[in-house]
């Protein structure tokens, strides 16, 4: 295991590498800067599917935090072809929590409410959320090639907070195949982090102090 500055945990064997990074909502809006500001009169919340953009709480004055993502790389310059499932990716934590990843259909779900009748504007975000997801996320069915690099976002509901340290498990990474694509070699990964708590105020909660 190798950390870097930026909080990227890598894991290698050989020349293959997989690096799983959390990700700030601050860092996640200026890829998606324009998703993240604009808003419609029926949905005052931006269309960014994984924050609420720079919409703030009227109570605390900020955003909450609308999900949990990490951004996964692998990178395989050892193996003729490799792969995992992101979905059989689990977060444990050390008082007993568990965290399962949100599947695609899970995120339709979540914002087909906002497409009002499947017309005009409220169609068009849900559209475009969509796409922004497929786009993004990690690919469910993908192999990862000699030589090749994959990237994506690994979402998982908002993180409880009493919760201060996680291990991020990656089960099933197969390595070695035989003839029928059947996986051969696997290996499972853990990586910990530990997250800083902090205490956020509202209005009345600061007057009453």
């Amino acid at each position: 295991m190798e950390v870097l500055d930026d909080g990227t945990v890598t894991f290698s064997k050989g020349r293959l590498q997989v690096s799983v990074r959390p990700m700030l909502d601050e860092e996640i809006n200026r890829q998606f800067p324009q998703m993240s500001s604009n808003v419609s009169p029926s949905d005052p919340v931006p269309s960014n599917p994984f924050t609420y953009g720079d919409w703030e709480d009227p109570r605390t004055g900020r955003a909450p935090q609308r999900f949990t993502i990490f951004l996964l790389t692998i990178k395989n310059y050892e193996f003729p072809k490799v792969k995992l499932d992101p979905l059989k990716i689990v977060i444990e934590s050390t008082n007993g929590r568990q965290y399962f990843p949100w599947g695609r259909f899970d995120f339709e779900e979540m914002f087909r409410r906002y497409a009002t009748a499947f017309n005009g504007q409220g169609y068009q975000r849900f559209t475009q959320r969509k796409e922004v997801i497929r786009r993004a996320g990690y690919p469910y069915d993908e192999f990862c090639f000699s030589g090749q690099e994959v990237q994506g976002y690994v979402v998982f509901p908002t993180i409880h907070s009493d919760v201060e340290e996680i291990t991020f498990k990656i089960v099933d990474l197969a390595y070695r195949y035989d003839y029928r694509d059947e996986a051969l070699e696997t290996v499972d990964i853990s990586y910990r982090f530990k997250r800083k708590l902090l205490k956020v105020w509202s209005a009345k909660e600061l007057a009453s102090r």
